[in-house]
């Protein structure tokens, strides 16, 4: 983006520059921080972390305005987990002849040696550039002789063309800071959208004017230096069970809204949802590969020979397509290859595919739209403002007899009609050719399940045979199906599979379904375990659950700032039967150990029974989580529930030999 400056002129150099903390200047008591943020947990530590962005004119030439960023910051690490934190990436944009550049880096690691503070710099060697894409290079900077203890001390600064592209902000990252600064320096020209995310204030915000030292022909510009300062922040601490952590970790974030000069250029770069729709419908690699209703004739027609209804039609189309082209692990928002060429190649990214479905759909008579969203892992779209740059993938969305279908061509597993989980992510919006756009929730159709059922006879000597079966729906099938593609045979899956279940000697195994993801996924074998019981004087004690026990709770946290996303309702349903040698009988006890419990509101629910007739011991554990997304203030109870899980599933369970 090049600007065009009219009548501006530079009357002198700014002096304004940021109360930096010293650099070079480690003393022996930085050594020996004491903060209550620090605990086992900590790999490092964050002593002072200092930034600027400032908008100046450049001082070569007609390049216009041009953002300073600088980065200072001081870290201990603590351990050898805490390695990583001494490497950095500086990510630096390229666009055509115009491109952010890296100024200055330096550096150094500081030890205590002989009670003295040694240091090393940091060499040209340690600082590498990469060039990635077209349009993005890194800096990877790796500080020297690091160990546990050390101290690294990194200074650099970028000059970038872009005006549009500020530098977030990220004040709370895997590691805790005792104080974190940045300072924005904004000529009144510019006017950028600020948000701060996450959960944690701000311990001061101080604004104030400055004149940038510019001058147009109506007068002086002036500008706004604002002051952003947080201290004594905890580490993000990521759980199982929750989307990307940028959506709930504070950051400032910056969008450009608009820049212009008094009697000269002015541009307004904010966005709303109808520039976005018109945009991606007049592109020529999203709406333009839908304009051309015919462009997959010659692949579709064949599918439509049989008079098929509208449904058993979209499957058809749908599996076709999904069987048709291989996605090649990346997503898009654009066709990179486009939707013809990808049906000819058989790969493609996520628009290819899915902007195919959408054409192929409704070449076929039956409407279909594409949806654009955010993966799980890319952090939630347009909480803030209108753009596209938060989103990267395009489902398919088509409506047959009143019901609407969101559909994912370019998962391989997933049954018609329910999204891969990577795309259940709050909402996505739909882009249709015609009519209104709108935001979409982005929903599970299945119950992720996991049935498990066993069949066996235990002798007196303790050893457990019989035949365990998994029935596996939804998302558990999902998982395990592309499990079984990452190695190269079933033989070797089942291979893998003895070496994680130690305990238990598979033989006779055998998968069904596996290639028809509209059923479940099947997955039967012989099984033997030796010492499954142990013998105690006329007495069997063993744990009755063959398989699938809860050994650890997801949750451990002592408070959770962001909600418990699972993506999904679950539903585990266990049974065994357990034909027990003759003459012994399960005591009172045992039978006791039952277990019936539930959340408020039935949320989530868990059955654990034990039944003895005759020879036959019957054991049945229910577990259901009825819905799919838990709020901070639920998180305590969720918690609780699986530690009750857990301990109940520990029982052994006693058999007693009669006489």
């Amino acid at each position: 983006m090049k600007y065009i400056i009219i009548s501006l002129f530079l009357l002198g150099a700014c002096g304004l520059r940021a109360q930096d903390f010293s650099f070079g200047k480690v003393k022996e008591s930085d050594f020996h921080v004491q903060s209550a943020l620090l605990d086992s947990s900590a790999n490092g530590i964050v002593l002072n972390e200092y930034g600027y962005a400032n908008i100046e004119l450049s001082p070569i030439g007609d390049k216009g305005f041009e953002i300073e960023y600088y980065y200072h910051v001081l870290i201990k690490i603590l351990n050898k987990e805490g390695y990583d934190e001494a490497n950095f990436t500086v990510p630096l944009y390229v666009n055509n002849s115009n491109k952010e550049t890296l100024v200055e880096a330096k550096g150094f690691t500081y030890n205590m040696e002989a009670g003295k503070v040694q240091k090393v710099e940091l060499g040209k060697e340690n600082v590498l550039t990469e060039k990635t894409t077209k349009t993005q290079h890194l800096v990877k900077i790796a500080f020297p002789q690091v160990k546990e203890g050390s101290i690294v001390e990194l200074r650099y600064k970028t000059k970038s063309p872009f005006l549009f592209s500020l530098n977030a902000w990220t004040f709370q990252t895997t590691i805790p800071k005792l104080r974190s600064e940045f300072v924005t320096r904004i000529p009144e020209i510019c006017t950028y959208r600020i948000n701060l995310k996450g959960g944690m204030p701000l311990s001061n915000r101080k604004a104030e004017n400055y004149n940038t030292q510019l001058s147009t022909s109506v007068g002086e510009v002036m500008g706004e230096k604002i002051s952003y300062l947080m201290t004594d922040i905890p580490a993000f601490v990521a759980e199982d069970y929750m989307t990307a952590s940028k959506n709930f970790r504070s950051i400032l974030t910056f969008e450009l809204a608009r820049y212009a000069i008094p009697f000269g250029p002015n541009e307004t770069f904010s966005l709303t949802w109808n520039d976005v729709h018109r945009s991606l419908v007049e592109d020529e690699n999203f709406g333009g590969q839908l304009k051309r209703k015919g462009a997959l004739k010659e692949f579709i027609d064949p599918l439509l020979v049989n008079n098929a209804n509208d449904f058993d039609k979209a499957k058809l189309i749908y599996d076709y397509i999904r069987k048709q082209v291989k996605w090649n692990e990346r997503h898009g928002l654009f066709a990179s290859v486009g939707i013809k060429k990808a049906l000819e190649t058989r790969t493609g990214n996520s628009a290819d595919i899915n902007l195919a479905l959408v054409s192929a759909l409704n070449y076929a008579g039956i409407p279909a739209e594409p949806i654009i969203l955010s993966t799980r892992d890319n952090g939630y779209p347009g909480m803030y403002s209108a753009g596209m740059s938060e989103f990267n993938h395009v489902i398919a969305r088509t409506n047959i007899d009143g019901q609407s279908f969101y559909l994912d061509a370019s998962s391989r597993y997933e049954p018609f009609g329910n999204l891969p989980f990577q795309c259940i992510n709050y909402q996505g919006r739909n882009i249709p050719l015609d009519g209104q756009s709108d935001w979409v929730p982005l929903q599970a159709n299945l119950v992720s399940s996991l049935t498990v059922y066993f069949d066996g006879k235990l002798d007196a000597e303790g050893t457990l045979k019989g035949k365990l079966t998994l029935n596996r729906g939804g998302y558990t099938a999902t998982s395990k199906r592309s499990a079984m593609d990452a190695v190269t045979s079933i033989e070797e899956y089942f291979e893998d599979y003895q070496e994680k279940l130690t305990h238990m000697n598979i033989t006779e195994a055998e998968v069904e379904n596996r290639e028809n993801c509209e059923m479940l996924l099947k997955e039967s074998m012989d099984v033997e375990i030796t010492n499954f019981a142990t013998v105690d004087n006329k007495e069997l004690h063993f744990n009755p659950i063959v398989y699938g026990k809860t050994e650890k709770n997801p949750f451990n946290l002592a408070t959770r700032s962001y909600p418990v996303d699972i993506g999904a309702k679950t539903q585990e349903n266990m049974t065994f039967i357990i034909e027990v040698p003759e003459g012994f009988t399960i005591t009172e006890e045992s039978l006791a150990a039952k277990m019936n419990m539930a959340l408020p509101n039935r949320d989530a629910r868990f059955v654990y029974s034990l039944a003895q007739e005759g020879n036959i011991l019957t054991v049945q554990l229910l577990t259901q989580i009825n819905k799919p997304l838990f709020l901070p203030e639920e998180y305590f109870d969720l918690k609780e529930f699986f530690s009750r899980i857990i301990q109940g599933q520990k029982n052994s369970c006693v058999l007693k030999q009669k006489g």
